[in-house]
């Protein structure tokens, strides 16, 4: 059995859906993750939820100049959907660049359905994970993640 390239599976996919919404004379600049990278194993290959039956895949993609998050879903018949939301109305920074606690935000995300928690080094990389997790399209988690900090912030101010 061939496996897979996953990167340009991700690729290739957020291109097609692209094109379908915004037709084919689109000029598609790059796709990246929320880390700022293409397409990897270190992103997950754009990848936040994969399986048998359906795979989402989020990031940015740059489309003639304007930088837009996208959320992509594929499931195994091959149906998809996709949203593109123009960056500056989700991020607080629009240019693409990445959030410095984006490696603990893409770590809970990926392991949220474990229950991961990751403690930052401050109270201030707290607040960004949480606004990433927010902008990432993950409020929920964000919400479990401020109270679950606040519970911790209590716990040491009580020892």
């Amino acid at each position: 059995m061939m496996m897979l390239d996953k990167a340009k599976f991700c690729t290739q996919l957020i291109k097609m859906l692209v094109i379908e919404e915004f037709g084919n004379n689109v000029n598609i600049d790059k796709i990246i993750g929320f880390d700022g990278n293409p397409p990897a194993e270190s992103n997950n290959y754009c990848c936040v939820d994969a399986t048998e039956e359906q795979s989402e895949f989020r990031g940015l993609v740059e489309i003639d100049g304007q930088m837009s998050c996208f959320m992509a879903q594929i499931n195994s018949k091959d149906q998809h959907r996709s949203k593109f939301i123009p960056a500056h109305q989700v991020l607080d920074d629009p240019s693409g660049q990445p959030r410095k606690t984006q490696e603990i935000i893409q770590q809970m995300i990926l392991g949220r359905k474990k229950g991961v928690m990751l403690i930052p080094d401050n109270e201030d990389d707290a607040v960004d994970v949480i606004g990433g997790l927010v902008e990432q399209g993950f409020p929920e988690l964000a919400s479990k993640y401020r109270d679950f900090i606040i519970r911790q912030l209590e716990k040491s101010k009580s020892k």
